[in-house]
């Protein structure tokens, strides 16, 4: 399952107050990567969970797991740095 740093947490928490319609944090996979190296992963505010997508619960903030990328992101960390107000998530091995 995919876990969440706290630098991720008050993040998403941030974006996430910023956009009172949105109630969590939907991560997708994508057909191809926007960086052109890593899993091709789209992160969005979401209102609702798709139909089948998975809830995690963590660090008082809700991320909507697309199936598909469930598998990719199992075993991972997801961190996040911010960086002259510019939010950069990343991906990481957990352990």
């Amino acid at each position: 399952m995919l876990m969440i740093t706290q630098d991720a947490a008050e993040a998403i928490a941030q974006a996430l107050a910023e956009e009172p319609d949105s109630s969590g944090f939907r991560i997708a996979e994508r057909t191809y990567s926007l960086n052109g190296s890593g899993p091709a992963i789209q992160m969005e505010l979401a209102s609702a969970p798709e139909d089948e997508d998975e809830v995690i619960e963590d660090q008082g903030v809700r991320l909507f797991v697309d199936p598909r990328a469930a598998k990719t992101l199992d075993g991972k960390v997801l961190d996040a740095e911010i960086e002259e107000g510019e939010v950069r998530f990343a991906l990481l091995e957990a352990g």
